[in-house]
């Protein structure tokens, strides 16, 4: 059975028109030469039609608890703008200026003492995550990401090279998240580039927030999560799924491959000692 066949019958199941775009799209023409990608085979009671994911909001979802002056840190809307200049470790920082460290010692230790000192300030602005309402419930948030295929960045890499159940600290930055799952689709985007190339690798992460954890959560874009920066996180799953690929109008017009991600957040503020 053809993916355009197995589109068209997910489309009738759904209630859905079909429509022009699913006979046309380049991005289904690509679906069927993606390589390694394991669909499951179809069967009576539909297996392969469960597996594609929806942007729905699942209906057993507990979304973040949110109030103004009790869930919300100073700084929580404009801690995007500086996660490019954090989210870098020594490690990779040290690679880079690898080059001055002979031609110019005294330069290469106050690079250090420069990355030392954004650390300390990382550190500091966790203080105010502890003075948070702790969250009355167990949780969920979600976040969605892409990057260019081969592209080096820090969280994809970590994630990508972790395995399940190791602890790991994918950004050193402030991570961001929606209280719902379509918050995420704007950022995390397809696989295809406008010619139906497939150039990116899309990821959806879905974070479990334990009951008492303190997170920044308020309501701005519909309802929005922030972490501290440094956080730890439990990998439980990272897999290969399909989702819905949306017209303009939010209607189902066909499937794409994206990496689905669960990490558990660990309730531990990292702060100076």
């Amino acid at each position: 059975m053809g993916i355009q066949k197995l589109a068209f019958n997910f489309m009738v199941e759904r209630g859905g028109k079909l429509t022009k775009s699913l006979l046309c799209s380049k991005p289904q023409k690509a679906v069927t030469s993606i390589k390694g990608l394991e669909l499951a085979k179809t069967t009576k009671d539909h297996t392969l039609f469960r597996k594609i994911e929806t942007w729905d909001t699942p209906e057993n979802h507990v979304y973040p608890y949110a109030k103004e002056g009790e869930t919300v840190v100073k700084g929580h809307h404009n801690f995007h703008a500086t996660n490019s200049s954090y989210n870098e470790t020594l490690e990779q920082y040290l690679k880079e200026i690898e080059c001055i460290k002979d031609t110019d010692p005294n330069f290469y230790k106050e690079c250090i003492k420069h990355f030392n000192r954004r650390t300390e300030n990382l550190y500091k602005r966790n203080i105010d995550f502890t003075k948070l309402k702790p969250q009355p419930k167990d949780c969920s948030a979600y976040r969605g990401t892409s990057r260019y295929i081969g592209e080096q960045r820090q969280d994809f890499d970590i994630i990508n090279s972790a395995n399940i159940g190791d602890t790991i600290v994918p950004t050193r930055g402030f991570a961001y998240a929606s209280h719902y799952k379509f918050g995420t689709y704007q950022y995390m985007g397809s696989p295809y580039d406008c010619l139906g190339n497939i150039k990116f690798e899309p990821m959806l992460i879905e974070y479990k927030i334990p009951k008492g954890a303190q997170v920044s959560s308020n309501m701005e874009h519909g309802g929005e999560v922030v972490f501290p920066a440094l956080s730890k996180f439990k990998l439980v799953s990272k897999e290969t799924r399909l989702i819905e690929q949306l017209d303009r109008g939010g209607n189902a017009i066909g499937i794409y491959p994206y990496k689905h991600v669960i990490l558990e957040y660990i309730p531990e503020i990292p702060l100076l000692t």
